[in-house]
């Protein structure tokens, strides 16, 4: 039980370092002189059949460390919504596993993001997420449309 809750402060706590540095990002990116992405993850950026395999990789080598409500939720568009999909995707791919950095294959960290998308409501498209940082420069990480009034068809 210890280790759980002081694995969930430790999360915690990265969670709003993240959430500085995403502070600090989106001040330089409204600063001007952005280009204009030229996708979001809104419109369907990964597969169904590679986020399945994403959750395979992060029951096997992540919830460990991090339970799924740790990258799930209001949280997650807080710190990473508005920023290029390479910079999720770097982050996980130059230090997780936490023990072991950058271990994991480029098509295995494509995966792993693409189930972090699957799990904040972001919609399943046609093509697979590539497991290159450069192509995912182009894609601003969206929230989906908001559904906050309740029940609702499309």
């Amino acid at each position: 039980m210890w280790r759980f809750e002081t694995g969930r402060l430790l999360g915690t706590m990265i969670l709003a370092i993240a959430f500085a540095g995403a502070l600090a990002h989106r001040s330089q990116a409204q600063g001007g002189g952005g280009q204009a992405a030229a996708r979001t993850t809104a419109s369907g950026v990964y597969t169904a059949a590679q986020a399945t395999r994403g959750e395979s990789t992060y029951m096997s080598v992540c919830v460990g460390c991090h339970p799924p409500t740790t990258y799930k939720g209001p949280v997650f568009f807080v710190v990473w919504g508005g920023r290029p999909l390479s910079d999720l995707f770097e982050a996980v791919s130059m230090k997780m596993p936490k023990n072991d950095p950058g271990t994991l294959e480029p098509v295995e960290y494509a995966d792993l993001v693409a189930y972090l998308l699957k799990i904040n409501g972001l919609p399943a498209g046609r093509l697979a997420l590539p497991p290159d940082a450069g192509a995912m420069r182009s894609i601003r990480i969206e929230a989906p449309a908001a559904r906050k009034g309740g029940a609702g068809g499309n």
